[in-house]
């Protein structure tokens, strides 16, 4: 713990970030770097100073008129989190920036921090391609065995059909190629997804709830205990309620099945606004979380859960989630999931501003 007062302590913090800081003036013009901020543009900091920050670009996509409108004039700060750039000399780089005003002796400045991101994003870019690779064969031999099973069966009954004379015998086998054909079509259907289109109708959510809770009840063999926590103030969605039941319902029986004796299984309901992921914006949007505290997904599977085929459970085929983000795509909402040991978390979200 510092005693002292921490003034002379400040320029060394200032001058040893590994974040690259820049203060522009009205006219965005540089009045100090720390070193980070050297390094970053590989200029000395009495070169860079009194310089117009575009000038130290052979070319960016910085939107410096919005910078300095919200951050500037509204005091508002202002982030661009990918933005590419080339140095004056010829270095490619993509920067986070993150844009702040700042009153020094009475005056506005700007505080720009910029962050080098080019590993971040290699990293994020390597790790999706190698769960995307892992997901694709997870998917390959889950289907290489779904069709191994109704193929054999098929030659079998067909070989035994080619010499078979009894007439009853060879409507049997006529049955099994049937039933067998029948069964890999229902695959195909399911990892297609649903193909009909929601039938939406004005619905309160939490009667759709209460039905999922009842359904898990009367299956609930481990004592699991179900918890509910609505909000009684959220007014009727527009969603197909049968759709919207068979997500939720997949995803506690799921909870279910991977908790034991004494597990907790949560219902919420909540109203999120100004609700961003990615580039979706909700306005308005209904929440519905399903929460326990089951033992946590494996690691392994978290980054390809809603992929198709996907499981870890004995018998399991892995479509449920897959089909369960379909059905939420399908009412413009979106669904995500948080887990570590001992709590697990599905958050689905449907907007009120796009029915």
């Amino acid at each position: 713990m510092i005693e002292h007062s921490p003034t002379p302590y400040l320029a060394a913090i200032w001058q040893n970030l590994s974040t690259s800081v820049l203060l522009l003036d009205q006219a965005l013009t540089i009045v100090y770097v720390n070193d980070s901020a050297s390094e970053l543009f590989g200029l000395g900091q009495k070169r860079m100073l009194k310089q117009p920050i575009g000038q130290l670009f052979n070319h960016h996509n910085i939107d410096l008129a919005r910078i300095a409108r919200y951050a500037l004039d509204d005091g508002v700060d202002c982030q661009q989190h990918r933005v590419d750039v080339v140095f004056n000399d010829s270095r490619h780089a993509t920067l986070a920036l993150y844009a702040s005003r700042v009153a020094i002796e009475h005056q506005r400045f700007i505080l720009l921090e910029c962050r080098r991101t080019d590993d971040e994003i290699r990293y994020d870019q390597a790790s999706q391609q190698l769960h995307q690779y892992q997901a694709a064969r997870n998917l390959i031999r889950g289907l290489a065995h779904e069709i191994k099973n109704p193929l054999g069966g098929i030659r079998g009954a067909a070989q035994l059909l080619q010499y078979e004379v009894d007439q009853q015998e060879r409507e049997e086998c006529a049955q099994l190629i049937i039933s067998q054909a029948d069964r890999l079509s229902e695959l195909v259907d399911r990892l297609l997804g649903p193909n009909q289109r929601p039938r939406k109708a004005p619905c309160n959510i939490h009667e759709t709830l209460e039905a999922v809770m009842k359904l898990s009840a009367l299956d609930n063999q481990k004592q699991i205990k179900l918890v509910k926590d609505y909000d009684p103030s959220i007014p009727d969605i527009v969603i197909d309620a049968a759709k919207i039941q068979q997500v939720v319902l997949n995803i506690v029986r799921n909870a279910q099945q991977a908790l034991v004796d004494g597990g907790i299984i949560s219902v919420t309901t909540r109203i999120k606004h100004r609700l961003r992921r990615g580039e979706r914006m909700m306005k308005k949007a209904l929440l519905i979380q399903i929460a326990d505290n089951g033992p946590g997904i494996a690691e392994e599977l978290r980054e390809t859960l809603f992929f198709p085929m996907v499981t870890n459970k004995e018998g399991g085929s892995g479509l449920g989630l897959a089909i369960a983000q379909t059905l939420i795509e399908q009412h413009h909402g979106m669904i995500d999931c948080d887990s570590w040991p001992g709590h697990t978390e599905f958050n689905i979200y449907l907007p009120f501003d796009n029915q």
